[in-house]
């Protein structure tokens, strides 16, 4: 069997070499061939450094995708991809040993499975606050959580697995194309690449599976802790969740626009009764949705002059086009054993319902 392993990257070059560097020490089953495609979608740091450093210790080829955005860079992989089975990933993660192994096994399993997905858990680099666990439903989606059990079981469009950790064979992934106006595109938050696909994959008949014995580690660093990037993630997340192809008319756009700023207001004022240390939960739920129909009254209210739109909408927009910040460093990367020290989340043994 030849596997691809592969990579979409832009900007998080000191985070792109810890997951090389743990490429670097995942097993290949006996039998196997595989390769590595990294594609740098238009990074300005040293991304084209990092991946140079580990041509000679990896398979590995690099692309170099100039049109900004996650689903350019999927389509770039696609049409290169050959063997039997591609391994999605991304470049924030730490990956099991038997991680490789895991899905070859699911692959000969599970031969009427199109698509496959495991553990993602994540890796909280300075540890947890105290708010996180309590709103960790509300909050699991941000930091792709997905700890869906021990048993595996065939997927449902309610509940999917994410790009960090899924596998395609690959005669089949090369039939799809990812949808650009979906998945991240530079600043900008997009999400629903993968999902929008999958969905579609079950709706046409085929099977998906979850595979309890592949894992990987998401390392989260402090910035994506802060409640601006919660902000701007779910205030994103609203512009996903538009359905392809809808285009209202100007009345209608402004009566969905002006609903969800009813539901924004509405949530702004209860959350003047909550208190992140008294009822984290709470707090946080109405955090979220606010920035989500913020989200929506920019989406709804696209094409309107600037000064019509509420100040919280203009804000939102503003801090999402800000410069994404990382703070660690690639001369932190461990040089032996799996996982960074710091905390992990514990591990769910119930599936869990969150749609990325």
């Amino acid at each position: 069997m030849h596997v691809t392993v592969a990579v979409c990257t832009w900007n998080r070059a000191a985070l792109l070499d810890r997951t090389l560097e743990s490429l670097t020490r995942v097993a290949i089953p006996s039998g196997v061939t595989w390769e590595v495609i990294v594609a740098n979608n238009n990074s300005t740091d040293h991304t084209d450094a990092v991946i140079d450093k580990y041509i000679d210790r990896l398979p590995l080829t690099k692309l170099f995708v100039r049109q900004q955005g996650k689903s350019y860079a999927l389509n770039e992989i696609v049409e290169r991809l050959q063997g039997d089975l591609v391994l999605w990933t991304d470049d924030d993660v730490e990956f099991d040993e038997d991680w490789i192994a895991s899905y070859v096994s699911a692959a000969e399993r599970w031969p009427e499975a199109m698509f496959f997905g495991g553990w993602i858990v994540p890796n909280f680099l300075d540890g947890e606050p105290e708010w996180l666990r309590p709103a960790w439903r509300v909050l699991s989606g941000v930091y792709a959580a997905r700890e869906l059990g021990d048993e595996p079981f065939p997927f449902d469009p309610k509940c999917l697995p994410f790009g960090a950790n899924m596998a395609v064979r690959v005669d089949f992934q090369k039939r799809y194309s990812y949808d650009p106006e979906l998945g991240r595109r530079g600043e900008l938050l997009l999400s629903g690449e993968e999902t929008d696909l999958m969905r579609r994959w079950l709706s046409e008949g085929h099977v998906g599976m979850w595979v309890p014995e592949s894992r990987v580690d998401h390392i989260i660093t402090g910035e994506r802790l802060e409640l601006e990037h919660i902000r701007r993630f779910f205030f994103s997340l609203a512009e996903s969740k538009l359905p392809r192809g809808w285009k209202g008319s100007l009345p209608v756009r402004v009566l969905f626009g002006s609903y969800y700023t009813l539901r924004a207001m509405k949530y702004s004022f209860l959350r003047l009764f909550s208190s992140r240390e008294k009822d984290p939960y709470r707090w946080i739920k109405y955090l979220v949705r606010i920035s989500y129909c913020w989200g929506h009254v920019e989406t709804q209210w696209s094409g309107l002059p600037v000064w019509l739109k509420p100040p919280a909408v203009r804000r939102l927009k503003h801090r999402r086009a800000q410069p994404r910040p990382t703070n660690v460093e690639a001369d932190e990367a461990p040089t032996a054993g799996h996982g960074i020290p710091a905390p992990h989340l514990k591990s769910s043994s119930k599936r869990a319902n969150v749609s990325k």
